[in-house]
């Protein structure tokens, strides 16, 4: 043991500064080591626009741009083919380019807090996404497309303006957690009694009574569901055997 302990603070000193050299806080520093920049933070910057010398970071794998002025992001985001973690909550985002499906590697999209409308059908190509963020937005639909996002764990999509969920959404099996409270949802689509996987469900405070399907009986692996008191809420709940399962009336 004597001997594997100077060689493993070695090598967690090696992991830390290599880290540390591949992330970058301003635009300049990171362009004279183009091919090294991993992670670029450009937060809190008041940005207006993303500048057009970001995208020539083509091994760049975390792009933060959180707390700007941004309002649009343009189609060049697609030559950042291996970004998997893409941070763009906080600014004024009125909508995604058709380009975003190209970043097949993106795990994580951070969107809350802007002004989204709707989402490209393409948001469905980025299949190795598990964290999608989209709430306080003005979100009035979600594509159909949602369906294809098979490795999805985590879903935001309270504080916006929807008045239903596609039944494709019972395709993303991966799905553990699932915020659609602070919405104007009359009604589940009976679909989502697929989504096996799901652990906690948020559907409270969206000011309509909400006609909860007996399909969600079949989530097995629920936890925590979160409702309103004049939710509707299937008799078949109070079978549920999980002994982990609350029900949360607000």
């Amino acid at each position: 043991m004597k001997t594997i302990r100077p060689l493993l603070v070695i090598l967690i000193l090696t992991s830390f500064f290599t880290s540390k050299s591949q992330r970058y806080v301003t635009l300049e520093k990171a362009l004279k080591n183009s091919d090294k920049v991993k992670i670029l933070d450009l937060g809190r910057k008041k940005l207006t626009e993303i500048p057009p010398e970001v995208f020539q970071l083509v091994n760049l794998e975390e792009l933060i741009l959180y707390k700007n002025n941004l309002t649009t992001i343009p189609p060049e985001i697609k030559n950042l083919k291996n970004l998997k973690r893409l941070a763009l909550s906080r600014n004024d985002i009125k909508s995604l380019p058709k380009e975003i499906g190209e970043l097949k590697n993106l795990e994580t999209l951070s969107l809350y807090m802007n002004e989204l409308e709707s989402l490209p059908w393409e948001i469905g190509n980025l299949t190795n996404l598990s964290e999608l963020k989209l709430n306080y937005n003005n979100l009035k639909e979600l594509p159909g497309s949602i369906g294809f996002l098979q490795h999805l764990e985590s879903l935001y999509l309270d504080n916006n303006q929807l008045t239903a969920l596609p039944p494709q959404i019972g395709e993303c099996k991966s799905l553990a957690l699932l915020y659609v409270g602070k919405n104007s949802i009359e009604s589940l689509p009976a679909e989502m009694g697929n989504l096996t996987s799901l652990i906690e469900l948020d559907l409270a405070k969206s000011g309509v009574m909400l006609n909860i399907p007996e399909s969600l009986c079949n989530l097995r692996n629920l936890e925590y569901l979160q409702v309103d008191r004049n939710a509707i809420v299937p008799y078949c709940f109070q079978g549920i055997r999980n002994q982990k399962f609350h029900l949360i009336v607000r």
